[in-house]
């Protein structure tokens, strides 16, 4: 892409905003009630509806390079894959999961976890969080979208990323991520609509575009086959182990804010899946040989004029910053309140200790995701990867843990935790060595590794859960 003066102004005028709404207004809304890590880990447990919903679905699309890449290769079969499944997932999540998880009076899927079924799973339970909560992809693409504009080295652009995604929730925490997720949620939308207006205008409607598209393009399929689309809606239900919707339902203002928020968030994510389907297939009918990851960015180059591209690019910023800091302050927490509280001894000014703990939790998460952005370029891999390991040990148990008609024994919840987690990091990296085997051999291991983790939970779940009737 090429810029204007003008167009670089724009991106650092949101960095600033960002910063001044990351320190500044965070410093000034903070409960006057609420406990201080209550305050710095879930903002006072005050989270209002219309904030509730503007950090849960901005949060989600953080993979905004795949969701193009995915539209631009195969077209509507995008949005029932990566669409659809996590509609649904999220109406079962909103209807029987998120009152619960603020009834409950939880801060983490780890305390929730050591609750249920004793301090050795929760112990458990906080790295298998980790896995899918350290940032690296989002790092990875934060400075990927600032080499974009500026030219420099990536691991220095890297490094610039973290810094200015992260510093806030240094001092700020929860109520920071909030905040920011705010604003980023606004210029999300208003990124993508403008540049749907300017595409229509140049190129016509989307119905003149359907004729210039692939016919596979406009199929529900989109040539897949159902096994694959069936994996999707499977994959789905890690909507019910993401840290971030328990997080956000932790932190509202009354159950049936989270109840009401997701349902409402919803819609958004319809009406956001809209603009990002239909740009898409405007860049695939418009530059049918471009590189897939390009897709927003090419089409953007081509229709936006000077300020509305810089605004598109703090567009791409502020949908994975939204991501970057959001599962930063989770790892964060996971490591600072889950892990390296349990070895330190409580003492009269624990709340302030807790709060340090998480801090330090931040500078490591940092260092873990600079590091592996900068090693490791194709960690955008990652993001599925690790969802495919962390998902299988985590959804029944965790599930289960809010139900009392059904339950699980300590050992039951660490049986299908240890083999199902097991089972898929076993498979992942199992897959790596496919040429080493036999005919029988590959097709074996070209099942997806989130398919076998969570088909041996199932299973196990089937021999260990009970009802609360029955004699432990």
């Amino acid at each position: 892409m090429t810029f204007h003066w003008l167009d670089i102004l724009v991106v650092i005028t949101y960095f600033l905003l960002i910063l001044f709404v990351g320190f500044y207004l965070s410093s000034k809304k903070k409960s006057k009630s609420a406990s201080s890590d209550i305050e710095f880990i879930l903002a006072g447990r005050g989270v209002t509806l219309p904030f509730f919903v503007a950090t849960l679905v901005a949060t989600w699309y953080g993979n905004i390079f795949g969701i193009g890449e995915f539209v631009y290769s195969s077209g509507v079969v995008a949005w029932v894959c990566f669409g659809l499944p996590y509609y649904i997932s999220a109406f079962l999540f909103a209807l029987f999961i998120a009152k619960k998880i603020r009834q409950s009076d939880i801060k983490t899927i780890p305390e929730q976890f050591e609750i249920k079924y004793g301090k050795s799973a929760g112990f458990i339970s906080s790295f298998i969080v980790l896995i899918i909560t350290i940032p690296a992809a989002y790092t990875l693409m934060v400075g990927l979208i600032i080499q974009l504009f500026t030219g420099w080295d990536l691991w220095l652009c890297i490094m610039l990323g973290a810094v200015l995604s992260l510093a806030y929730l240094y001092t700020g925490g929860f109520r920071a991520d909030v905040l920011t997720n705010s604003a980023q949620f606004i210029i999300m939308y208003v990124g993508f609509a403008v540049l749907l207006i300017f595409s229509i205008y140049s190129y016509g409607s989307p119905f003149q575009l359907a004729a210039q598209l692939p016919a596979k393009h406009m199929t529900l399929s989109g040539g897949y086959s159902w096994q694959i689309i069936l994996s999707w809606f499977i994959i789905a239900f890690q909507a019910f182990v993401d840290p971030s919707f328990h997080q956000r339902c932790a932190a509202s203002k009354s159950p049936e804010t989270a109840k009401k928020g997701i349902l409402i968030s919803i819609a958004f994510w319809v009406l956001f899946d809209t603009l990002t389907l239909l740009t898409g297939l405007y860049s695939r009918a418009i530059f049918p040989s471009i590189s897939p990851l390009n897709a927003y960015t090419t089409l953007a180059d081509m229709v936006l004029p000077i300020f509305w591209k810089g605004f598109f690019v703090t567009t791409l910023l502020a949908v994975v910053m939204s991501t970057l800091d959001s599962y930063a302050f989770i790892s964060a927490v996971t490591i600072g309140n889950d892990i390296l509280k349990k070895f330190r001894t409580k003492t009269n000014n624990y709340q302030n200790s807790a709060k340090s703990l998480i801090r330090i939790g931040l500078v490591i998460t940092a260092i873990i995701s600079i590091v592996m952005a900068i090693i490791l370029p194709s960690a955008l891999q990652l993001i599925y990867r690790t969802a495919s390991i962390a998902v299988p040990g985590l959804l029944i148990p965790l599930t289960l843990s809010f139900f009392k008609r059904y339950y699980l024994t300590k050992n039951g919840a660490l049986i299908i935790m240890l083999i199902s987690s097991g089972i898929s990091l076993i498979w992942t990296f199992g897959r790596l060595f496919t040429e080493k085997f036999t005919l029988m051999g590959k097709l074996f291991w070209e099942i997806e590794p989130m398919l076998a983790g969570i088909s041996i939970s199932l299973v196990l779940a089937l021999l260990l859960v009970r009802k609360a009737d029955e004699n432990v």
